[in-house]
């Protein structure tokens, strides 16, 4: 059988698909992957001639993907399978025309077994974690248990990957050391998922740390690269697991690494170890500078103390940081934007990332956001971008349009914000100019900060 993957081109490698495709080629299989904006796809599809097309998909992207089979389909024959966090909280998706199947959550098994039963012409209606659309009719199973021993899991394929000049002229590697969060973050998946997958095992768990250095190792020696990025959701969330990481790493691997972690669980001696480690720089999320806000309708269970803190230690030993915010949250105001501008002041990042809020379907925030009846849309009008606009009911969509472009780079030059300059600024109307001249400033000055953050001259 032969499974092709569909992804739109980023410099993040995917290593959800890379995952699947480790597990369909160890069953036998084989893979192939796509990048949209990059490959052509209909001359892929002729001469690979897969059996499965399949996508890991994101609200906002599913629509270009059921186009995108329809329109393969007038032509050629295949199993079309979306997965990802979309299908995962809108499985209902399944009745869209063309798609053949959706599955929910941790796909490996259920893709494997999925390829086997088409392969071997057996029944497709009772595989865990899919719904699959047989003659119009769709039949819907329950999840399985999640896999507890992740270091049975085989490494990320990489080749599937590689074989992309594009990525394999990257100079970052991507690896996760594990799996889930037990945070609560409202507009995050990861509590929702909690709630799907209770009772099938535990949502949070860990690699071993020899199992992820023989991963970099390898990659390392094959392939080269100049850093490490693991992309866990708090890869600092098992003190005891960093300890040990932090001691074996620096032995192991002449490479610095990036995570992502939570201000709330740094202290002073953890930043010195992730330093002497060769943590190079961290995404840490602060999200709103407004207390109520971050704890009370985020639950972001952290201070502005912490906060302070948090960054303080990181730039003591000399690692960088991206500050993640979002603007544009429900209920708030233009004032507690600004807080969150105040903060990130005071914080001093290297690079203070801003977002619009999106609310998708799932979420607890979204949720509560419908029940204010602060929602102008649903999830079909949310689109991938989050930077420029967003279905919710806000205090002025055009200010935090601009707010957004603007924020960094006032964080970075706070006589922007004590001048007066940003108010010019984000109550200047969006039109074609101001626009051109508004992304261009965000463009260029993102770019900037993004290689000195990783300290790498990034493609």
């Amino acid at each position: 059988m032969k499974t092709l993957f569909i992804y739109w081109k980023h410099p993040i490698e995917p290593l959800g698909i890379m995952y699947l495709s480790a597990a369909l080629k160890e069953a036998g299989h084989k893979t192939k992957l796509v990048a949209i904006g990059k490959d052509n796809i209909e001359e892929v599809v002729m001469s690979f001639k897969p059996d499965i097309i399949a996508a890991s998909i994101m609200t906002g992207s599913q629509g270009e993907f059921i186009n995108l089979i329809n329109s393969l389909k007038k032509k050629h024959d295949f199993f079309a399978v979306m997965g990802g966090i979309h299908p995962t909280f809108y499985p209902d998706e399944i009745k869209a025309e063309g798609l053949d199947c959706v599955i929910l959550g941790e796909a490996e098994e259920a893709l494997v077994e999925l390829a086997n039963s088409i392969e071997n012409k057996e029944n497709l209606t009772k595989i865990p974690n899919i719904w699959v659309k047989i003659k119009g009719k769709v039949f819907k199973n329950e999840k399985r248990p999640l896999e507890q021993h992740l270091d049975k899991l085989p490494f990320a394929d990489r080749e599937i990957v590689y074989e992309h000049e594009y990525w394999k002229s990257q100079p970052i590697r991507h690896f996760i050391a594990g799996r889930g969060c037990p945070y609560k973050c409202t507009y995050c998946f990861n509590h929702a998922m909690v709630k799907e997958y209770k009772g099938n095992g535990n949502w949070v768990r860990w690699r071993s740390v020899d199992k992820v250095i023989e991963e970099i190792k390898d990659v390392l020696e094959k392939y080269g690269g100049e850093m490490v990025y693991f992309q866990d959701d708090t890869f600092i969330l098992n003190r005891q697991w960093l300890n040990e990481f932090c001691e074996k790493y620096p032995k192991s691997i002449n490479k610095p690494f990036h995570c992502h972690i939570r201000a709330n669980l740094v202290d002073e001696d953890m930043a010195k170890n992730l330093g002497k480690a060769g943590c190079y720089s961290v995404h840490m999320a602060i999200e709103a500078g407004n207390d109520h806000i971050r704890n009370d309708i985020l639950k972001r269970e952290m201070s502005d103390e912490q906060i302070l803190n948090a960054a303080k230690f990181l730039r003591k030993y000399q690692i960088r940081i991206m500050m993640q915010n979002m603007i544009g949250l429900p209920t708030g105001s233009f004032k507690n934007d600004l807080e969150t501008l105040k903060i990130n002041m005071k914080c001093k990042p290297t690079y203070a990332w801003c977002s619009i809020f999106q609310p998708y379907p799932g979420l607890e925030l979204t949720e509560f956001a419908a029940g204010k009846k602060l929602l102008e849309g649903d999830y079909k009008d949310i689109t991938t971008k989050f930077f420029e606009t967003t279905i919710l009911k806000t205090y002025d969509k055009k200010k935090v349009s601009n707010l957004q472009k603007w924020f960094a780079i006032c964080v970075d030059f706070p006589l922007i914000y004590y001048t007066g300059l940003l108010h010019l600024f984000v109550n200047m109307p969006r039109n074609n100019y101001t626009q051109k001249f508004f992304n261009w400033a965000y463009e260029k000055h993102r770019s900037w900060r993004d290689n000195h953050l990783y300290g790498l001259k990034l493609n």
